[in-house]
């Protein structure tokens, strides 16, 4: 007996459901796990660069299984709520100062915003602070104590930029210095006055006068156009604070495939780091330049001036010192493990 195939009326009828049938492999690319990421900073800052660049190859990586909605400059959660809003889950993924913000909650890693540790090396710092936080059980049971999933650090070195020059220690007296956390410490010991600002209030408090130089990044001071009210710059490095910490909801992290995770975790810690190095140094090239036509003189400290700079900082590695000794940590090996490792790690050029 002949079999009958299906009428072509029947086909008819069934293609509207075959169409809309999902296939595995489309399924999954139809829906994509969506990450909210959210960030202190604008799009156009360098380590922003290299934070999208970072998204857009974990989500290549996955094909299409993961897809990331950003929130720069603080549209999502202000920069000081970021850590709170990763771990209740406002965001996935957030970045922000999490370690200056929330010093409660860091108390062993505030030993990477002493003064005079390391050296100017972005790359350098990033791979200490990351090799540290894998390694050191102490620091390692910290970042998990927080309650979010750490991903990756991002540092910068602290310089000052000045309406007079600041070579010698001795430069400091009389000098009103916009500072914060342990510099302005430093700065009050060594004879200047600390003055609490944020960024946003230093070109008015600089062009009234009120202040007379300011610690900070050499892109803030340059995107807030410090160097055209200050002709001092001084290149020497005197802190290389943890400025960023980027880390995700522990739910969110928990709920993703193996090999996802696998991906995100490698992709933000090996990559980001070299995207970083490689945005900071084609920005800081551009910068000097124009402090420079500005301009705007560079102090490179002697080594010798550094070591006097250096020991006015004696009283903060004491005071970290002491806090962790209450705690049962040795503050000395942890500081003492950060300087081998940066000698290690450092570019040198």
């Amino acid at each position: 007996m002949k079999k009958r195939g299906i009428s072509p009326f029947v086909q008819l009828l069934l293609l509207p459901l075959l169409v809309a049938l999902p296939f595995p492999r489309e399924s999954v690319a139809a829906n994509p796990i969506i990450l909210k990421y959210a960030d202190t900073g604008a799009e156009t800052l360098t380590r922003n660069k290299a934070a999208k660049e970072t998204m857009l190859e974990i989500e290549k990586l996955t094909k299409g299984r993961v897809k990331h909605e950003v929130f720069w400059s603080e549209s999502l959660l202000k920069a000081k709520d970021i850590l709170e809003g990763t771990k209740v889950g406002t965001c996935d993924v957030g970045a922000t100062p999490a370690m200056v913000y929330h010093p409660a909650n860091f108390p062993i890693w505030q030993f990477t915003n002493l003064m005079f540790l390391g050296g100017n090396d972005v790359w350098g710092v990033m791979k200490v602070w990351q090799e540290m936080a894998d390694t050191n059980l102490k620091l390692k049971e910290e970042l998990k104590r927080t309650g979010v999933k750490h991903l990756g650090f991002y540092g910068y070195p602290n310089t000052f930029i000045s309406k007079k020059p600041l070579a010698r220690i001795e430069d400091f007296k009389g000098m009103r210095i916009r500072s914060v956390g342990s510099a302005a410490k430093w700065v009050s010991i060594v004879g200047g006055t600390a003055v609490p600002l944020t960024f946003y209030e230093v070109t008015e408090a600089l062009a009234r006068g009120t202040v007379d130089g300011t610690l900070g990044y050499l892109y803030a001071h340059h995107g807030f156009k410090f160097h055209h009210y200050c002709k001092f710059f001084t290149a020497t490095p005197v802190a290389n604070t943890c400025i960023l910490n980027t880390f995700m909801n522990w739910n969110t992290w928990n709920k993703m495939p193996p090999d996802i995770q696998k991906i995100y975790e490698e992709t933000w810690r090996d990559l980001y780091p070299k995207l970083c190095v490689k945005y900071n140094d084609e920005e800081v090239a551009t910068e000097l330049k124009d402090f420079k036509d500005a301009g705007v003189k560079n102090i490179e400290l002697t080594p010798a001036e550094f070591n006097r700079w250096r020991e006015g900082g004696k009283a903060l590695f004491d005071d970290y010192y002491e806090k962790m000794s209450k705690r049962g940590v040795d503050g000395k090996q942890i500081v003492a493990e950060f300087e081998k490792l940066y000698q290690k790690l450092e570019r040198r050029k």
